[in-house]
C-alpha cells in the first residue's frame, strides 16, 4: 500500500494561494483540500485565517460567483443553488445576498427560455405536458410560483 506523504504547512498554504487565485474556492472546500493532502488540523484554523487575511478565501464573493455561473451557465433555479450553498456551509444571509443580485428579470427569462426549450422535447397531452414541465422545472430548482406563471401560459398556448 502506498502511504501518501503530508504536505508541511507552508507547502499547503503556497498550494492554497495558487488554487484559489485561479479559482473561488468556500471555507468548506479549503477544508476538504488540506484533509486529502493530509494536513495536521490543528494548523487548518491558522491556514484558513491567513488566506481569508489575504482575501484568497471570501464566503460573499464565492457565493456570488457561484450564484451568477449556476443561473447563467447551468441554469439551476435559486431552490438547487441555496440547496447546494448549505452544503458547502454558507451562511443564509450570504446565499440570499447573492441571489439577490441576480436580476429577477433575467432569471424569470432564463426559467421560461429553459421550459419552452424543454416544451420541445415532451409529449402527451397538455395536463402530462405541464406537468412534466412542472417536475423538470423542480429537478433543475425553479421555484414553483415562477413556474406556475410559464406553465399556465403554455398551457394556453396549445
Amino acid at each position: 500500500m502506498i502511504e501518501k506523504k503530508s504536505l508541511s504547512t507552508a507547502e499547503a498554504l503556497a498550494k492554497l494561494q495558487k488554487i484559489c487565485s485561479a479559482q473561488e474556492k468556500c471555507p468548506a472546500d479549503v477544508i476538504l483540500l488540506l484533509k486529502r493532502w493530509s494536513v495536521p488540523q490543528q494548523h487548518h484554523t491558522g491556514i484558513m485565517n491567513r488566506l481569508k487575511e489575504e482575501h484568497f478565501v471570501d464566503e460573499r464573493r464565492f457565493a456570488t460567483a457561484f450564484v451568477r455561473d449556476k443561473v447563467f451557465l447551468d441554469h439551476w433555479g435559486f431552490v438547487k443553488i441555496r440547496y447546494f450553498l448549505r452544503q458547502k456551509r454558507i451562511p443564509l444571509n450570504l446565499i440570499d445576498e447573492a441571489c439577490r443580485r441576480i436580476d429577477r428579470n433575467d432569471y424569470a427569462g432564463m426559467i421560461r427560455k429553459e421550459l419552452e426549450k424543454k416544451k420541445k422535447t415532451v409529449k402527451g397531452t397538455s395536463r402530462e405536458i405541464w406537468a412534466k414541465l412542472a417536475r423538470y422545472g423542480s429537478s433543475r430548482g425553479y421555484e414553483m410560483d415562477i413556474m406556475h406563471e410559464f406553465l399556465d401560459d403554455m398551457a394556453r398556448d396549445d
